[in-house]
């Protein structure tokens, strides 16, 4: 079976690389050219669409008219299976890993499949890849695990950003060490019980300087996460 790989992001350079270090034959291929005509996958090629997920049913549909026969998986965690309804062969392939660059370490991370109609494609992909089997997953699980890995990835890293634009705009030396101790700790105990400072204590008059001392653009968040604090603790007592 020939196999495409669609889009040029990171999942779709990373997946590109691991072809080709697999020597495996696939062709990598833009979606944005389709509807030019241009840099179309063969009829009964079997495709990954590595690609936004806002695309993903407009994809299907150009296949659709276009005749495609071949298995398509989308790779999307958030994306239900119906977005491939038009096509005859539809299936989702999710990695549940942040790809930030073309090697990535693969069969160290799951990988869910859905639609067991095409389990035996699914297998030879992963024998030729050289990764472990996926698990099965619905969209509706899967949708779940998206949700949970931007609460354990996107998120905190966002607040790491925004902590090291802090630090430089006051001077301040970031407090690595107190972080990694932090969330390792809050990692594995009870993060409620370990909650301090003016938010857990209602400490108007230290919120107001805090506010009053951060950039204007940081407020918003730091109130909305003291806020948050607080009724997490009330819920609690």
């Amino acid at each position: 079976m020939n196999w495409g790989v669609v889009g040029h992001g990171h999942l779709g350079s990373a997946l590109a690389a691991r072809f080709v270090r697999q020597n495996i034959a696939f062709q990598h291929l833009s979606a944005q050219l389709w509807d030019q005509g241009k840099n179309l996958p063969q009829p009964e090629d079997a495709l990954l669409l590595a690609i936004p997920d806002g695309f993903i049913e407009a994809a299907a549909h150009q296949l659709q008219q276009r005749g495609h026969v071949g298995p398509v998986f989308h790779c999307s965690g958030a994306t239900p299976l119906s977005a491939l309804e038009p096509l005859p062969q539809a299936g989702v392939w999710y990695p549940m890993q942040s790809f930030r660059d073309v090697e990535v370490p693969w069969g160290t991370f799951p990988v869910y499949w859905e639609n067991a109609l095409l389990e035996p494609i699914l297998q030879d992909l992963h024998e030729k890849l050289g990764i472990p089997p996926g698990q099965w997953m619905t969209s509706e699980r899967r949708a779940t695990h998206h949700l949970s890995a931007v609460w354990a990835n996107n998120f905190p890293t966002h607040l790491v950003a925004l902590y090291q634009d802090f630090c430089r705009q006051k001077g301040v030396e970031p407090m690595t060490t107190m972080f990694l101790d932090s969330v390792s700790q809050a990692l594995q105990e009870d993060a409620r019980a370990l909650q301090t400072g003016p938010a857990r204590r209602r400490d108007l008059a230290t919120l107001a300087r805090h506010l009053e001392a951060l950039p204007p653009e940081l407020r918003s968040i730091y109130q909305a996460l003291s806020d948050s604090i607080a009724r997490l603790d009330s819920s609690n007592s």
